[in-house]
C-alpha cells in the first residue's frame, strides 16, 4: 500500500549542497512540481544535489508503514 507525499527541498546557501534521502524516498517514481533551476526529476536516487539557492518540490509515492 502506498500514498502520495509532497517533498520540498530548499538550499539557502550560495554553494551546492548534497542531501541523503531517507530509504523510504529512494528509488521512487516522482513528479517535479516546481524547481527554480527548471530540473525535472522523474525518479529519486539515494541523494539529491541542490544548486545554490535552489528550491525543489516533488510529488512521490511512498510505501505506508505496516
Amino acid at each position: 500500500d502506498s500514498s502520495e507525499k509532497l517533498v520540498v527541498f530548499n538550499n539557502f546557501y550560495g554553494t551546492e549542497v548534497t542531501v541523503d534521502l531517507p530509504a523510504e524516498y529512494q528509488d521512487k517514481e516522482c513528479t517535479t512540481l516546481i524547481d527554480n533551476y527548471q530540473n525535472e526529476i522523474q525518479k529519486t536516487a539515494k541523494q539529491i544535489t541542490l544548486q545554490p539557492y535552489e528550491s525543489l518540490a516533488i510529488k512521490s509515492l511512498v510505501n505506508k508503514p505496516k
